[in-house]
Order: C-alpha cells, then structure tokens, then sequence
C-alpha cells in the first residue's frame, strides 16, 4: 500500500488546539440570543466539537475544530463543568453516549429520574447505550473536564430529547416564550411523554 506524507499545511486541518476552540454553547447561544443561564440549564458550561464528519443532520453543534472521524459516523467532544454543574436529564433515542473521565470526579446518572448512579474519576469510561435517560454532574471543587464521544448513524443525531423538568424550571424563570424559543430551534423536552416514544 502506497504511504505518503503530509505537508504541516496539510495536517493543519486534522489538528485541534483547545486553547482556539470555541464553546459550542456560546455559539448557540449568540446564534438563539439566549441568557447564558438558559443554556447552563441544558447543557455543560462549555461544549466543544473537537471532531466529527463535519455538519450533521439535526445538529446544533457547530462545525467542528478537525473534519474527521468519518471512517464511521462518530462525534468527539469536551464539556466543561463548574462545581455541582451538568446538563438535565436527556436521553439519545438511536445514538451511543460514551464518557470519559479527563479531569475532576463526575457523578454518572440513569434512569428516566437520574435514579441509577456512579462516579467516574480520572480517566474513568462508561459507555450508554441508546434509550437510556442519562447526565452527568461535575462533583469535585473545581471546573472539570469529560470527554463525550457520541456514535450513530448519520441521519441519526437529531436524536435527543429532554426532561420536561428543564422545560419547566426554564419557564419559571425565564417565562414560557423562552422555552418556545428553544423548542423552535429544535430542542425538545418530552422525556416520558407518549408522542415521543418513536424519535
């Protein structure tokens, strides 16, 4: 088999630094006009797309740091939590979820109510599989990191949905126009709800 190497140019693009990275959260965020609180509701304080094949259907991410990753459909990601910090209860209705421990202790949740629980500490993996209600709270003293690998089918990643929970909490004290906004941009919270028992 033929070999060949690539120029610095060339692999340029197959390199992700994190220090250029750019939340993904913050780019929802200015895209909706959305307060910075609404998002630490339903997502990790940062999100970064570091690698994935580039836009995929139903995602709100942004493009990613490296277009990769396409020798099977897969999204690499790092989150960032504050202390007691995590994204609500969500579930990926056809996608796997995979987790890793970078830095920190996190507390693992399943479960349509987050009843089923472990701790993940440094480099630490678990790995959920579709249908499972799931999120993860940072419990250590300080920002943490986890790395998120999220694995389907291409036309499949406009699979997730979320707890009712978040919606609610969201109104309260944002008002309801705030989570019709989000739901108008393709967030849904219908966990347990029987319209969404086929996703």
């Amino acid at each position: 088999m033929k070999r060949f190497t690539p120029t610095q140019e060339e692999m340029e693009g197959r390199i992700a630094r994190f220090k250029d990275l750019v939340s993904t959260k913050a780019r929802i965020q200015e895209r909706l006009g959305v307060p910075l609180e609404v998002m630490e509701m339903i997502t990790a304080k940062a999100t970064f797309n570091v690698m994935s094949p580039g836009a995929l259907p139903g995602q709100i991410s942004p493009k990613p740091a490296v277009i990769g990753g396409d020798a099977g459909v897969f999204r690499l990601g790092i989150v960032t939590c504050p202390p007691g910090q995590g994204p609500g209860l969500h579930v990926h209705y056809h996608t796997h979820e995979t987790f890793m421990c970078l830095t920190g202790r996190w507390e693992m949740q399943w479960g349509d109510h987050g009843e089923e629980t472990t701790v993940l500490e440094h480099l630490d993996l678990i790995a959920l599989p579709p249908a499972v209600t799931r999120r993860f709270v940072n419990i250590s003293n300080e920002d943490a990191q986890l790395l998120v690998i999220v694995q389907g089918e291409r036309d499949k990643f406009d699979d997730i949905d979320r707890a009712p929970e978040t919606a609610e909490r969201i109104a309260e004290k944002f008002g309801q126009p705030m989570v019709d906004k989000l739901v108008s941009a393709g967030w849904k919270f219908t966990i347990g709800r029987e319209a969404t028992a086929e996703v």
